[in-house]
């Protein structure tokens, strides 16, 4: 039997969750934007993924610590450790370590691929998220949210497309102006929410010192693969333990802190050592890691209650809104290839939300009621006088067990 959904004010948390998510992932993608505009002290970005996880570890640990004493009345450090690195914790090491090595292969694909293949080819992380949800999760998609699917790839594809082009004819351009240059900023951070500003470095490298293409178009088809696997088995983690979404987030974090640690130290080891670790921090790179974290945690809640499937749809609707957002804040232009791409994302996502057909059972009814009558001359004769074989028996003829009858269809 299935679990009760929460709700608040009557309203399923899932949709909730999935709202918020897109909003959150929105406001993101503006805040890094103007925290990483031109004329500011840039800041290691690296650093802040790494803060990012202490932050979740910190607030998941409070939350934790206030519902066992709201539900115990009381708090055992070391029950606490016991829950937390004890039973199946070992198993956030595994999403946590395919997600190190999905950012690693982005760095390797950013830097061989040119930036419009490498945004193209990374969305097809949204249809192996579905793949493993089928294969992991034995979850049973239609034909017409396979094509949903497609469509949204496509449509997040093409918007993604349009901001790269944007940003090479604004670079060869050399356009100083404050607006494009914030707007530039904006659409280099549509994909750099879960990669660490990854993309971004890769971007702007000297074309002379990419590896050959077939090795970073092999790293992106193996990152978007660790992608999907990594977002299914967490959530196959949060629907099949018992652990709190609290709880497996103090796990994911943890395992994730050691290769958070590692990325500062090889991607901006010499740059923390020279100018320190909180080099160009202020409000707007504090307001992105609230943020950031934030997301990590609504992350946890939509995989709980929702699935990586519509967390795909939430993100990617995010980042249309966000680049029409960037219209209004940064003076960005909105194409062909973005209108086109929008319209596939809603278009999908309209597809998706319609409901599956009810699955119909056909019954034979004439072997049924062949197995009722072999039944009844078996048990007794209907009354007498009678023609109809499937009237009420009377009383001295034994009743029909209609239980047995199912049994045997």
């Amino acid at each position: 039997m299935s679990a009760i959904m929460p709700s608040v004010g009557g309203i399923p948390l899932k949709y909730i969750s999935l709202v918020v998510l897109a909003v959150q992932n929105s406001c993101l993608i503006i805040v890094m934007a103007l925290a990483q505009g031109i004329g500011r002290k840039p800041f290691y970005s690296s650093t802040a993924v790494f803060i990012n996880e202490i932050v979740k570890l910190i607030v998941c640990t409070g939350m934790t610590i206030h519902e066992t004493i709201k539900d115990t009345g009381r708090f055992y450090p070391q029950d606490f450790l016991n829950d937390v690195f004890g039973g199946d914790a070992w198993k956030l090491a595994i999403p946590a370590m395919l997600y190190a090595i999905q950012n690693n292969l982005q760095y390797v694909a950013s830097h061989a691929l040119d930036p419009s293949t490498f945004q193209v080819t990374y969305q097809l992380k949204i249809l192996t998220a579905a793949i493993f949800s089928v294969i992991l999760l034995h979850r049973t998609l239609p034909a017409l949210k396979w094509t949903a699917l497609v469509m949204l790839t496509a449509g997040i594809a093409l918007v993604s497309l349009e901001e790269s082009n944007n940003r090479s004819a604004q670079r060869s351009t050399k356009v100083s102006a404050d607006s494009d240059s914030t707007s530039s900023a904006l659409g280099a951070l549509l994909e750099e929410q879960k990669t660490d500003a990854l993309y971004r470095a890769g971007a702007v490298a000297p074309s002379n010192d990419r590896p050959e293409f077939l090795v970073g178009l092999i790293s992106v088809m193996i990152a978007c693969v660790l992608s999907g696997l990594a977002g299914v088995y967490f959530e196959k983690i949060l629907k099949n333990t018992q652990g709190s979404i609290w709880l497996r987030n103090i796990q994911l974090s943890f395992f994730s802190l050691p290769f958070s640690l590692l990325a500062v130290y090889l991607k901006d080891g010499e740059g923390v050592t020279e100018q320190g670790f909180f080099a160009g921090y202020d409000s707007l790179v504090i307001a992105a890691i609230a943020c950031q974290s934030a997301g990590g945690l609504i992350v946890a809640v939509v995989v709980k209650y929702a699935d990586n499937i519509l967390k795909s749809f939430a993100t990617s609707i995010s980042i249309v809104i966000s680049a029409i957002a960037s219209v209004a804040l940064f003076g960005s232009k909105i194409g062909t290839f973005f209108m086109f791409g929008t319209s596939l994302v809603l278009g999908a996502t309209y597809l998706y939300s319609i409901p599956d057909k009810p699955v119909v059972k056909y019954v034979d009814l004439g072997s049924q009621l062949d197995t009722f009558h072999a039944e009844e001359g078996r048990l007794g004769s209907p009354r007498q006088g009678s023609h109809d074989t499937l009237s009420t028996p009377t009383t001295n003829s034994p009743s029909v067990r209609l239980d047995r009858i199912r049994g045997q269809s």
